[in-house]
């Protein structure tokens, strides 16, 4: 018996170490098929989850060839996974897609790692008709075998192109009814100023008496046909130039000149009409305000438009210009004690046509034209212009223009 017992002694190492093997190595093949089974259920997921898309979706191989693809594909292209399933990809109805441009570039995803960014195709549906259809394809990585394949979604996009196509032509015939009317403008407004000037011209040798005395009726009358005309004339001005403006056919000149003088003779200009109304009319520059690079006949039109306007719009007070440099730009502002304007009424005021006090029988008199051309004169200057207000207590219209500016 004791013999036997040391026979047994020598098989114990033996044993435990082929129990050790058989134990390492079915843990190895449980995690092996767990592992496969989680990868097989995380592609199961991944698949049952682009089945939920609504644009079709299809996965192909490094040849370019079909590997599976959503139901949304399938309801679109009206194909079956047995007609489609190893087929290439460029081959998809009857070859419509066997486009050498669009093949050499789903080739290089693969190899250089590229991408296909909107890519469109035209495809013929027998039941539907044409159809425009947007690729866009990345590389991904198989859950199994880290394969790279490609992922290629399709989208039809004939509804967006057929809505495009339709702003394109409206905006186009839009374009062409503005350089029309711009046109009628230009011209009417033409024949109408040569008649006007002719009228403002001979009125004016009436009254200063050069063809003869008048009398004081024949003085008022005169006065009030040479006033209308004025205004009449600088209506049709602003026509044409909101006209010009809308069109682009209004130029910009590019002239070295002094900002300081053109303030000064802008408000001498205007200070008979303040003087009428008993207005203060006043003007600050900064001695730092030198030449600028601009239009100067457009800055003298801004002003005259803004200093009439704070006069026209108070009753007493003042008006004050103001003009600073502030960097590269310089500020004028112009400065009232006028009637105001309310908070909601400031994003209008720019706008073509549009007067806070409209109606018949409102008291201040013009066309709402002369703040929304001041506003694209400024702007096409490469300026700003702004208006802070206290609805009763005033306004102030500022403008910021480059101390510099060359043609663009």
């Amino acid at each position: 018996m004791k013999n036997d017992n040391k026979r047994k002694k020598p098989l114990e190492p033996e044993r435990a170490q082929l129990r050790w093997q058989n134990a390492t190595m079915k843990k190895s093949i449980n995690s092996s098929i767990s592992a496969e089974l989680v990868a097989k259920d995380a592609r199961l997921f991944a698949e049952s989850i682009v089945d939920t898309v609504r644009e079709p979706l299809v996965v192909l191989d490094a040849d370019l060839k079909i590997i599976s693809a959503n139901r949304s594909f399938y309801r679109t292209f009206i194909v079956t996974p047995g007609e489609t399933i190893g087929s290439f990809i460029y081959d998809l109805g009857n070859k419509q897609w066997d486009i050498p441009k669009l093949r050499e570039l789903l080739k290089t995803i693969v190899p250089q790692k590229t991408t296909l960014d909107d890519y469109e195709v035209e495809h013929n549906f027998p039941t539907i008709g044409k159809r425009i259809m947007l690729l866009n394809a990345r590389q991904v990585q198989e859950v199994l075998g880290n394969e790279p394949m490609i992922l290629l979604a399709i989208e039809d996009i004939t509804e967006r192109r057929e809505i495009e196509n339709r702003l394109k032509k409206a905006h186009e015939e839009l374009k062409r009814t503005i350089e029309e009317k711009s046109e009628f403008f230009a011209n009417m407004s033409h024949e109408l100023r040569t008649p006007l000037n002719s009228i403002i011209g001979f009125t004016g040798i009436m009254l200063k008496g050069i063809v003869g005395p008048l009398n004081d009726e024949q003085k008022k009358q005169l006065n009030i046909v040479h006033d209308d005309a004025q205004r009449l004339l600088s209506l049709i001005n602003d026509v044409l130039d909101i006209s010009k403006i809308e069109s682009g056919q209004l130029e910009i000149a590019y002239e070295n000149y002094d900002l300081r003088h053109t303030i000064e003779e802008v408000v001498d200009s205007a200070r008979p009409l303040a003087d009428k109304k008993g207005l203060d009319l006043t003007c600050a520059i900064s001695p730092e305000i030198e030449s600028i690079t601009g239009d100067r006949r457009r800055v003298e039109q801004i002003l005259l438009n803004l200093i009439g306007n704070a006069i026209k719009f108070t009753e007493k007070g003042s008006v004050k210009i103001e003009c600073e440099p502030e960097g590269n730009n310089v500020t004028i502002r112009v400065v009232d004690t006028g009637i105001g304007i309310k908070t909601e009424d400031t994003e209008i005021i720019f706008r073509p046509f549009k007067q806070i006090d409209s109606g018949m029988s409102r008291k201040y008199e013009g066309t709402g034209l002369g703040l929304s051309i001041c506003k694209r004169l400024v702007e096409l200057m490469g300026g700003n212009i702004w208006v802070t207000s206290v609805f009763g207590s005033g306004s102030t219209f500022s403008i910021s223009l480059p101390k510099e500016r060359k043609y663009l």
